[in-house]
C-alpha cells in the first residue's frame, strides 16, 4: 500500500462550486474513510488523525462548501441538504464503492444524513460530538469564538484569544487548530477566518431554493434509519453533547458503541487527535466485515 504523510489536494466541481478535497494513503483504493469537519472549521482539523489513519486506510477530508479551499455560495446555499448532495457527488466522482463516514459537529450531522440514505455504500460511521439534542451553552460558546475578531495580527495573537475556547489543547495542538481555521489575507499579512464571512452573521439563514426547499428530515428520524456499525464519540468535558443524548443515540442505533475521549472538550480532533485516531482504528479493525 502506498502511504503519504502529505495531503494531496484537488478541486472537484459539484453543484456550481469547486470543492476542495484532500487525501492521504492508498489513493487508488475505491474504499475510503471520509472525514467531515464541523461548523467554523476546515478539513485541516483532521490532519493529525488523517495522517495516522493513512498508514492503514485511504483517507479523504473535505472542505465543505464555504470553508477552506472550497468555493463560497453566492446564494447562501449552506443547508444540510445541499451539503449532503455535494458529498454524494464527490463520492460518485471518486468512484468509491465502500466508505466509512467520520464527522465532527456539523460534519457528523451530514454524515448521518448521507448514511441514512446510502446503506449500500457506508460500511461504518463515527459520530463525534454531535447529537439531535445539544446544550445551549455549547452553541453559545461556538458563537462567541467566531465573534472574537475579524482579523488577527499573528498566529500567536490569535492563540492568546482562542485559548479560552480550547482549554484542553496544549500549545502545539492549539497552534495547529488556529492554523487550520485561519488564512493569510490576499492584500495584507493579517490572518482571517478561513470561511465565508456570512457564517459570522448569527441572523443569516440557508437559502431556500429549488435544491433545498424539500423538507429536511429531523436528525432523530435519520438516526433511526442507520444500519451500519456506528461509534458515538464524546469528549469527557464536552459543553455541547450530554451523556444522556449519547445514550439515547446508542439505544436507537442497533449495535452501536460509545467512546469517551478523556481530557477533551467539544474539539476532540484538536484536543486528542492521537487517541481519536486510535479509537477509530480499533473500531474499524474490530468490525466483523472489514472491507478495508
Amino acid at each position: 500500500m502506498v502511504v503519504s504523510d502529505k495531503a494531496k489536494e484537488e478541486l472537484i466541481d459539484v453543484n456550481g462550486l469547486s470543492i476542495n478535497v484532500r487525501s492521504w494513503g492508498n489513493r487508488k483504493s475505491k474504499s475510503a474513510i471520509i472525514m467531515l469537519h464541523g461548523y467554523a472549521e476546515t478539513s485541516r482539523i483532521w490532519d493529525d488523525s488523517a495522517q495516522d489513519l493513512s498508514r492503514d486506510y485511504h483517507v479523504i477530508a473535505i472542505d465543505q462548501r464555504g470553508y477552506g479551499g472550497s468555493g463560497y455560495s453566492k446564494d447562501l446555499e449552506y443547508g444540510r441538504t445541499i451539503q449532503v448532495e455535494d458529498l454524494r457527488k464527490i463520492i460518485e466522482e471518486k468512484k468509491l464503492t465502500s466508505i466509512s463516514m467520520i464527522g465532527h459537529d456539523m460534519g457528523a450531522a451530514n454524515a448521518i444524513a448521507y448514511t441514512a440514505d446510502n446503506p449500500e455504500i457506508v460500511t461504518a460511521m463515527v459520530i463525534i460530538e454531535s447529537s439531535p439534542d445539544v446544550l445551549r451553552n455549547g452553541i453559545e460558546n461556538i458563537r462567541k469564538l467566531v465573534a472574537i475578531g475579524n482579523k488577527f495580527a499573528s498566529i500567536e495573537s490569535a492563540m492568546a484569544l482562542f485559548k479560552e475556547y480550547f482549554p484542553y489543547a496544549n500549545n502545539d495542538q492549539l497552534r495547529r487548530r488556529v492554523q487550520s481555521i485561519l488564512k493569510v489575507g490576499d492584500k495584507d499579512q493579517f490572518f482571517y477566518w478561513d470561511f465565508d464571512p456570512i457564517f459570522k452573521d448569527p441572523t443569516a439563514r440557508p437559502a431556500i431554493n429549488n435544491t433545498t426547499q424539500k423538507r429536511v428530515p429531523d436528525l432523530w428520524e435519520l438516526i433511526d434509519r442507520i444500519q451500519c456499525p456506528t461509534m458515538i464519540v464524546r469528549g469527557t468535558h464536552s459543553d455541547l453533547v450530554t451523556p444522556e443524548a449519547m445514550e439515547r443515540m446508542h439505544r436507537r442505533i442497533p449495535g452501536s458503541r460509545i467512546s469517551l475521549i478523556e481530557e477533551a472538550g467539544h474539539a476532540v480532533p484538536t484536543d486528542q487527535p492521537g487517541q481519536l485516531a486510535l479509537n477509530i482504528r480499533e473500531f474499524l479493525q474490530n468490525l466483523s466485515n472489514n472491507v478495508f
